[in-house]
């Protein structure tokens, strides 16, 4: 008899311990999915698959492209589509609430049940990366096409800027450019330029970036 209630005793509490971890490992997961990096790793891999699937083969696509530049600093590129139309620079933003800004400001305003954060003007971040392309390639900043992506659930408060555009407007947005500007047999060298730029960075700079990005942005 009191073997069996204690073997009822030990049954309810590895029940309730399951029960407890469960709780904890969901909570642990919520946590980790409302962070700001994952928000943004997830929002990247939303446009990656987006251009894969909507454009056609000719689009070179290239994804979380790290790059060493001249003054020994790293820049990370989200998306570089290279085509004949032109080189188009993405830059995803995963956001919730109101976004609010204009193409000059050196910052826009996120608003989220009245509470207002700041961030950096994402169409001067890209011109910073279109910059760095077209010095490094030796090609001219008239070829580079800046994108700026937002994912997620935000909703841009007035007019939006020239060139950015929900994650859904992407591959439209591109395929909008037709007037050809490379030519066809230059696609693979840019291409195979930005990967061995990007190969000759190392991991542990790369870590860094991300280090120095967690610090600036609180992360």
């Amino acid at each position: 008899m009191v073997s069996e209630l204690l073997g009822n005793v030990i049954k309810e509490l590895l029940h309730f311990w399951w029960f407890f971890v469960i709780a904890i490992g969901l909570k642990i997961l919520t946590c980790i999915a409302k962070s700001p990096s994952f928000k943004g790793a997830w929002g990247e891999r939303v446009v990656s698959r987006l251009l894969r699937d909507g454009l056609p083969a000719e689009y070179k696509i290239l994804n979380d492209i790290y790059l060493p530049l001249l003054d020994e600093t790293t820049t990370q590129i989200d998306h570089i589509v290279v085509s004949q139309y032109g080189i188009f620079v993405v830059e995803t933003k995963a956001y919730s609430g109101w976004i609010s800004g204009d193409g000059k400001s050196p910052c826009w305003t996120q608003t989220i049940y009245n509470k207002k954060s700041k961030f950096q003007n994402p169409i001067r971040q890209n011109y910073r990366h279109i910059c760095a392309l077209a010095e490094t390639l030796g090609i001219d900043k008239s070829y580079f096409i800046s994108v700026v992506v937002f994912t997620g659930d935000c909703e841009f408060k007035g007019e939006m800027p020239k060139g950015v555009i929900y994650s859904q407007g992407a591959v439209d947005y591109i395929r909008q450019f037709t007037a050809p500007l490379i030519l066809v047999r230059q696609l693979d060298e840019i291409v195979s330029a930005i990967e061995e730029w990007q190969a000759s960075i190392s991991e542990e700079r790369k870590a860094k970036h991300v280090e120095n990005l967690k610090k600036r942005h609180n992360i």
